[in-house]
């Protein structure tokens, strides 16, 4: 009786910890964004995401990804990042907000997609506010 206990609780807290991760997901990619870290912010993506920094879009894998938002990183110095709105849809998780930079402050989509592991990138925009 204590196993079979034992074995439910250990259930239980892998199933939390999962939630917990799965409904952080979001929200650790603003803390990277909040920085300008492109290796902890690529930690988020899954195969493959669509990258759109001012007028240039693509779809990266997570090495490409990385390169490209390191580029952006070290051109713009990020100074912070404001959520504006976050919600959620059936196939995951977004949000809107504002990243502050040197070079003036860009609106950043971040649309979530849900895998089996979590939740990962699929979308990432960047557009300058002028």
């Amino acid at each position: 009786m204590k196993h079979l206990l034992r074995l439910s609780f250990i259930a239980f807290a892998i199933n939390l910890l999962a939630i917990s991760l799965h409904a952080q997901s979001v929200d650790g990619v603003i803390t990277s964004l909040k920085t300008g870290n492109a290796a902890q912010l690529v930690g988020n993506v899954g195969e493959n995401m669509q990258l759109t920094i001012a007028d240039k879009s693509n779809n990266y894998n997570k090495s490409q990804a990385e390169q490209a938002l390191k580029e952006f990183f070290g051109k713009v110095t990020v100074k912070g990042f404001e959520l504006k709105h976050k919600g959620s849809s059936p196939n995951g998780n977004y949000a809107i907000g504002t990243l502050q930079t040197a070079g003036g402050n860009y609106r950043v989509n971040i649309f979530m997609r849900k895998e089996k592991g979590g939740e990962v990138i699929k979308e990432l925009r960047f557009q300058l506010i002028e």
